[in-house]
């Protein structure tokens, strides 16, 4: 006895919406924390499946090895939404831990729940005040706002992913390390400069024993430059969500297929 499944046009747009809504959960800041219940994403997922489907149709011949497919190619569409954020939250990550070694306390690690890994305090203090900053500029509204745009750039039958689309997710690595370089600009040059004199008074006063003193110096100084751009990091932050946002409005012109 043979046990077909059939699946109702409904039904289908469902499975296809939801794997683009889940694509974004687990990939996106926020939504993707483990502070979020798995089972609360679960539910993010099927209520805006449920609120999603209805101004969506499925079409009639997705059906089988069409459909395993098409729900594939929708999870991937979600996951390269989600990544496109993912890839600005994590340049703050990144600076904080070059701010973190210049100021010489490298060793001091903690659990970072985020990525489920350890990570430096300042690594873990950076990312946790952007995703404030996220949630406080409106970014899980946006993020509905964008995947609901994201239909009308890509359907929901499509069955291909423009490959710019990918080229340009890989080119934000690049974007996204040279920023947060740019954060850590300030740090990375008084370090520099600090060692440098080190280097300098070693070689001319040999009898001092100089680089016992740098590590002191290295860090006061580092120190108070780090509360200098404090204010202007704060400032900062949402300019480049603005930007992450633009790059997200960019990513849906490629999946549109008309860049």
């Amino acid at each position: 006895m043979t046990l077909a499944l059939q699946l109702t046009g409904i039904t289908t747009t469902f499975l296809l919406v939801s794997a683009r809504v889940a694509g974004i959960i687990v990939s996106a800041p926020f939504f993707s924390s483990v502070y979020i219940p798995a089972m609360l994403r679960v539910a993010m997922v099927f209520l805006l499946g449920l609120i999603l489907t209805p101004g969506l149709h499925a079409a009639a011949t997705m059906n089988g090895p069409a459909l395993m497919v098409g729900v594939l190619i929708q999870f991937v569409v979600g996951v390269l939404m989600g990544l496109v954020l993912a890839l600005f939250q994590s340049l703050f990550g990144m600076a904080g831990q070059i701010v973190t070694y210049q100021l010489g306390v490298g060793l001091a690690v903690s659990a970072n729940p985020t990525l489920l890994s350890e990570g430096s305090f300042l690594a873990e203090w950076e990312t946790l005040l952007a995703i404030l900053v996220f949630v406080a500029g409106g970014g899980p509204e946006l993020m509905i706002e964008g995947l609901h745009a994201s239909f009308q750039a890509i359907s929901i039958n499509a069955l291909v992913i423009p490959g710019a689309s990918f080229g340009f997710v890989a080119g934000l690595f690049q974007t996204v390390l040279e920023v947060a370089l740019l954060m850590a600009a300030p740090l990375i040059i008084v370090g520099m400069v600090v060692n440098l004199s080190v280097g300098i008074l070693s070689r001319a006063f040999p009898q001092i024993n100089a680089y016992f003193f740098a590590l002191p110096i290295n860090f006061g100084l580092s120190l108070l430059m780090f509360l200098a751009i404090l204010p202007l990091m704060f400032s900062v932050m949402p300019t480049i969500w603005h930007e992450a946002w633009t790059d997200v409005s960019r990513l849906l012109v490629y999946l549109e297929g008309q860049a």
